[in-house]
């Protein structure tokens, strides 16, 4: 999760004035109306939206020019909700009957309290889809009594920030943040509203500005991975209130691409001048996240030591895979794991997997769907993978972990430190957790060097079984804030056949002996960092990156 608890910048602004903003409903003539509600079912009103600069929204996305439309959207009209349904080219909602006075829309609904006021959220969760952003943009519209189609306008200004990386490591940007000293950016302003009219005014008579109206946050999900070297872009919009001219603080959040929640986040803080915004106006700012000028900071959470000075960082998820496309990736969520379905295991299987057998990268014809129980399918028939292409993190790209070949698989010594030699007050701890629905995941958790144990989160000695540490989802995600680790008790595969998912953990290493390759085993009453399972057995893979705790560099 992004924390934008932090309230601190250096933006002035001058005082903020009074802005009436003109906009209108276009009118709707008899032979337009034809045309516009042409495949529309009788009944329905059409909803339309203009764009940032004025320009007639379509349908298909966010951007400076249109505006996006979803299936499930939910509209307010006339105090009602409504959900807005998208087909071809054009959106709209059924159900409504149309009064004979004005009536009144608002997207999303639940924008206003009343009549005379409208409240624009300091926060909003924003998602990609096919590279662009799409972002649930304040609009309010007004019709005239008995039309068919109602037009939505913007309440807002934007800030449109175009992240590049110039950093040493690909990153995923996690969310924006907008911030003034003086103008207010969110909150509740007075409307003027008519059909042919929009105008926002200041609402406080004596110019006070509340402190949590000052800044506008973007949490972005499922952002595309932004390769350092400046070459990609990724836009943000932030919408804000209108303002006068002044300065703007853009926070930018951002973490290493494929590394756990807390491992390896990026910080970047400009102040920006910008001119007079009135709504439907939109600024650009350009940031180059970077470490020079010292303007991009990096957290020190999420990172082990695996020797005498050597850390690493840990992936977010399980390696999985799925043979129908030839592709890894990592899991979503640290707690995510396949189970019973690994047994689907096939050259042509299309879905996911999560258990695979050892140094099964797909390097000299060992397969990641490779589910024979004959030893020498699998890996190098002697020595260790580390280094080779027959480790899963160096021969393959991962679709959501950046740039290929980044990434590795602990050497059994590696682990045997990790677990028994760092010089930190606890290592690790056996827990349940529970995820939605009573759901239970029973794993293992890592906590890095510089875990802080205080604020409750804290578990129970470290060889106590699973139900010694019962923890909510809610606490996990505090601790992942922290850079915790969960490792799932993922169970097991020897051929076709699943064993002991959520009651075992077998975690391969890189290291080999004879026909045995050694690997991480843990269940509630056992822990192993040298368990020696035979290499064709299908077990969890979770890679890491090798990290220097003193720069930002890799130390590769």
């Amino acid at each position: 999760m992004i924390n934008f608890k932090d309230k601190k910048n250096t933006m002035k602004y001058g005082l903020l004035t009074i802005m009436a903003l003109l906009g209108g409903v276009l009118a709707v003539s008899s032979c337009q109306k034809e045309n516009n509600m042409e495949g529309i079912p009788e009944g329905a009103v059409l909803i339309t939206a203009e764009g940032f600069g004025g320009m007639e929204g379509d349908k298909t996305s966010v951007s400076a020019e249109s505006v996006v439309w979803e299936n499930g959207d939910r509209v307010s009209l006339n105090g009602a909700d409504y959900t807005v349904t998208v087909s071809g080219n054009k959106a709209y909602v059924s159900g409504f009957s149309s009064p004979d006075d004005p009536f009144r829309g608002i997207y999303p609904a639940g924008l206003t309290t009343g009549t005379q006021t409208v409240t624009v959220p300091s926060q909003y969760e924003s998602h990609y889809t096919n590279g662009r952003q799409v972002l649930h943009l304040p609009m309010l519209a007004m019709a005239d009594g008995g039309a068919d189609a109602i037009r939505f306008r913007h309440v807002t200004a934007a800030v449109r920030v175009l992240v590049k990386n110039s950093l040493n490591v690909d990153v995923v940007v996690t969310g924006v943040r907008v911030s003034s000293a003086g103008g207010q950016l969110c909150g509740t302003r007075g409307v003027t509203l008519g059909v042919g009219t929009l105008a926002v005014a200041a609402q406080s008579e004596d110019g006070t500005i509340a402190e949590e109206d000052k800044q506008v946050s973007v949490a972005l999900t499922d952002c595309p991975v932004l390769a350092h070297g400046g070459s990609d872009i990724i836009e943000v919009q932030v919408p804000i209130l209108p303002v006068a001219a002044g300065d703007m603080t853009i926070t930018v959040y951002a973490h290493m691409a494929g590394a756990a929640q807390g491992a390896r986040n990026f910080t970047f803080t400009h102040t920006d001048s910008h001119v007079a915004l009135d709504r439907n106006v939109m600024m650009t700012a350009r940031i180059n996240l970077s470490t020079n000028g010292g303007r991009t900071t990096e957290d020190t959470k999420g990172r082990f030591s695996v020797g005498e000075n050597r850390w690493v960082v840990f992936a977010q998820g399980n390696l999985q895979y799925n043979a129908g496309t030839n592709t890894f990736r990592f899991a979503h969520n640290q707690y995510e794991l396949i189970g019973d379905d690994n047994s689907h295991i096939a050259p042509n299987y299309s879905g996911w997997i999560d258990l695979m057998g050892w140094g099964t990268s797909g390097y000299e014809d060992s397969y990641p769907w490779l589910s024979t129980i004959i030893l020498t399918d699998y890996g190098p028939s002697t020595g260790s993978i580390s280094g080779t292409e027959y480790d899963w993190g160096v021969h393959n790209p991962i679709e959501n972990a950046g740039t290929s070949g980044t990434w590795r698989t602990l050497t059994s010594s590696e682990w045997d430190y990790l677990l028994n030699s760092r010089s930190v007050g606890k290592r690790y701890a056996k827990v349940s957790l529970s995820v939605g629905n009573n759901t239970i995941i029973n794993g293992l958790v890592l906590f890095p060097d510089d875990y802080d144990f205080e604020d409750g989160l804290v578990c129970n000695e470290n060889r106590l079984g699973y139900s010694s540490n019962a923890i909510s989802l809610g606490l996990w995600q505090q601790m992942e804030a922290e850079g915790a680790v969960f490792l799932p008790a993922a169970g097991y595969r020897e051929g076709t056949l699943i064993y002991q998912v959520d009651g075992t953990g077998y975690y391969w290493s890189s290291s080999r002996i004879g026909g045995y390759a050694r690997a991480l085993l843990f269940d509630d009453g056992n822990m192993e960092y040298d368990s020696s399972p035979a290499t064709y057995y299908g077990n969890s893979i979770r890679l890491c990156y090798d990290i220097n705790a003193a720069s930002n560099d890799n130390s590769k």
